[in-house]
């Protein structure tokens, strides 16, 4: 009996080996798939990671140059670096935002002048409170020929080293001697300080003389320095200076993102002026010639004490990416999730130093040389 039956030697997959074809696909695609992904993350990334390191070093350059003039033009002792900027829950517009951590940014404050102009000596008036206006020790509008009346934002400096910033908006020749113990005859030149809305700098809203006699910070959380009223140190003025006073600051701009802030007087009707976007702590620590290291503000300068004065201070600043959800990216509770870094840097006042390498002799063994 013949058959018609015909078998062919073709064979399929069986299932072993389809699941075992699969799962090598399954494999080789994921493989392909990360390094997509991480190709396309390190695209996204690396940008932000060198734009936040860029804005951090832009701000970080500026801030050391200001730190390097600081004191520069001034008396020996004056207290160049404000006080009481540490965590400054209590700063103006509206007080420093909270930084990594939830702990509060510093603020940084300093004085330089630069030398265009020579200080003024101001008639000392203790006990009197005179803080609408000051008189110079001589009669500056008399002299032949009358030099520039002062005008615009000068620096009040008092007998211990503290200052107050002040807006001058008119001179009155001949202005009578009250109380002054060290003015010149033939009646000083009186310099009249704006007071409330007519202060260009913001620096002084409030009206005055009212208070307590507390000169020491440029820009008062509130009230206006009054001058003279307790006859000592830090309420007796003497020295009148065309002083450039800067600050930085870390605020929210229109769109809730924290930026590092500059101000400077010398351009007062510009305000507080944007540095770099995404920068979110300020961190300020001093060091006096002693040794000494602050890291709650800085410290005071006494008169003829060379331990105290500031020789180096330390800036860090933490700055963030604009995206978010990025490969590298970090959490705070406060800030939220994104690509952070800290860049630190140590500054030295130049003047300190200079008046460091004068120090008398004999002393112990020199702060500086």
């Amino acid at each position: 009996m013949i058959s018609n039956a015909f078998r062919s030697d073709a064979r399929g997959f069986s299932l072993v080996e389809l699941m075992i074809a699969l799962v090598v696909t399954v494999i080789v695609s994921g493989a392909i798939y990360g390094l997509l992904a991480g190709g396309q993350s390190a695209f996204r990334r690396e940008p932000e990671l060198a734009d936040r390191q860029q804005n951090a070093r832009v701000a970080m350059d500026l801030i050391m140059k200001d730190i390097s003039n600081a004191g520069s033009g001034l008396p020996q002792w004056v207290q160049v670096f404000t006080q009481n900027l540490d965590a400054c829950s209590s700063c103006v517009s509206p007080g420093a935002p909270m930084g990594l951590g939830g702990v509060r940014t510093d603020e940084l404050e300093m004085i330089t002048n630069d030398g265009s102009r020579d200080n003024e000596p101001l008639c000392n008036n203790p006990g009197i409170a005179n803080s609408a206006n000051v008189r110079l020790v001589r009669n500056a509008i008399a002299a032949s020929p009358p030099p520039a009346p002062p005008s615009g934002p000068v620096v009040v400096l008092f007998q211990d080293g503290t200052w107050t910033m002040r807006y001058i908006t008119s001179v009155t020749a001949g202005a009578a001697v009250v109380g002054e113990i060290n003015c010149v005859s033939g009646a000083p030149t009186q310099l009249n300080f704006a007071q409330n809305a007519s202060d260009l700098t913001a620096m002084n809203p409030a009206p005055g003389p009212t208070g307590a006699c507390t000169p020491n910070a440029g820009i008062p959380a509130t009230g206006t320095p009054a001058m003279g009223t307790a006859g000592t140190g830090s309420c007796t003025a003497t020295e009148l200076s065309y002083a450039q006073v800067v600050r930085y600051r870390i605020r929210n701009d229109a769109q809730g993102v924290p930026q590092l802030e500059r101000y400077d007087s010398s351009s007062a009707g510009s305000g507080f002026q944007p540095v770099a976007r995404g920068i979110e702590d300020l961190q300020v620590q001093y060091t006096q010639a002693d040794g000494t290291v602050t890291n709650g503000g800085a410290p005071a300068v006494v008169t003829n004490s060379w331990g105290t004065l500031i020789t180096q201070v330390q800036v860090t600043l933490s700055s963030r990416s604009e995206a978010v959800n990025v490969q590298g990216a970090t959490t705070d509770a406060n800030l939220g999730t994104r690509i952070r870094g800290r860049l630190t840097w140590t500054g030295s006042p130049r003047s300190a130093l200079i008046l460091l390498t004068r120090q008398p002799s004999p002393s112990p063994t020199p702060l500086w040389k």
